[in-house]
């Protein structure tokens, strides 16, 4: 376990949210990269970024976790994020972290419309949307009118990382391409600063130990996880078996009572072919025994007769002669 975790530490870039924040808590760095990601503001100055600052919306909800805070001297707010792993909930993602730095672009008694701007910011390992941009800027606009944008202060910006587009300003793609661990200009201020400083992170013995406790937390935290969405999958299944075998039954207790169902039609059917067959054996007999009578045939021969060739008791016999 401790030659893995040593290896990880070796091999691990910007793209490691852990190395990312180390290297982003260098003042000069962290400003550079902001101006790179946002020219148009021409930032002089921001506060020390800040590593894990957390917010809570309120004292009940959810708290967030930035991976790099700061201000700039206008008191825009910026937070920046690493984001490893597609949990497919980037949007809602967004959504509160620019709820919980909006919240510090408000002060008490602030009028609204001197509220600070709100910048949050996701290098993503993998393609956000799946639209195949390298970045997106998302801000609210009119449903109606596409193209209105509403200037509310907020702005969430997001990289494509591993996009190959080239589609941003050559000292941004710099920035993108040291993240995916690709060739970049050696002469790049900002590149070499970045190496400088990588250099230093994994020379500092409480960060790297810092790094592998948290590595071992976070492979016994996915283990839970699995083992959780494992039982949970089993569950599903049981549950899914379990109704399976409902409707199997329901459908044997269907099958069963139309095979009652069946069973009873035709036993009606041969109790009435039964009682067709003996109006019809009645008929017959006592048309025999009328004709018998009418060729001046004694009872007593006659009621043998009838005996024998019906099969009769002597009582259905008695019963015949009596009506």
């Amino acid at each position: 376990m401790n030659e893995f975790l040593r290896k990880k530490w070796e091999m691990a870039g910007l793209a490691d949210d852990y190395i990312f924040n180390k290297v982003m808590l260098d003042y000069d760095i962290c400003l550079e990269v902001l101006r790179r990601i946002l020219p148009d503001l021409h930032i002089k100055k921001i506060k020390l970024p800040n590593n894990q600052q957390e917010f809570a919306v309120a004292p009940d909800a959810k708290a967030v976790r930035f991976d790099i805070y700061t201000t700039d001297e206008q008191g825009n707010h910026y937070d920046i994020e690493m984001q490893v792993a597609d949990h497919h909930n980037i949007a809602k993602r967004i959504r509160y972290y620019q709820t919980a730095s909006s919240m510090e672009a408000y002060d008490k008694g602030q009028p609204y419309e001197q509220a600070d701007d709100s910048y949050v910011i996701f290098f993503c390992n993998f393609d956000p949307f799946q639209l195949g941009q390298q970045r997106y800027v998302l801000h609210k606009h009119i449903d109606e009118i596409p193209e209105q944008i509403i200037e509310d202060g907020q702005t969430d910006i997001l990289f494509n990382v591993p996009s190959l587009r080239h589609d941003v300003d050559p000292k941004m793609q710099a920035f993108l391409d040291m993240i995916a661990q690709r060739k970049v200009e050696a002469t790049d201020p900002l590149v070499v600063k970045l190496k400088e400083r990588m250099a230093i992170v994994k020379r500092n013995r409480k960060w790297r130990s810092e790094y592998m406790r948290r590595s071992v937390y976070e492979m016994d935290q996915e283990m839970r996880e699995k083992k959780i969405r494992e039982g949970e999958r089993k569950i599903r299944d049981g549950k899914l078996e379990l109704l399976e075998g409902k409707r199997e039954l329901l459908e044997s207790k269907r099958e069963i009572k139309e095979g009652q169902d069946r069973l009873k039609e035709k036993e009606q059917l041969i109790q009435e072919r039964e009682q067709k067959l003996h109006e019809n054996q009645q008929m017959i007999i006592k048309t025999s025994i009328v004709a018998m009578k009418a060729l001046n045939i004694d009872e007593t021969t006659i009621k043998k007769e009838i005996k024998e060739k019906f099969n009769l008791s002597d009582k259905e016999i008695k019963d015949y002669f009596a009506e």
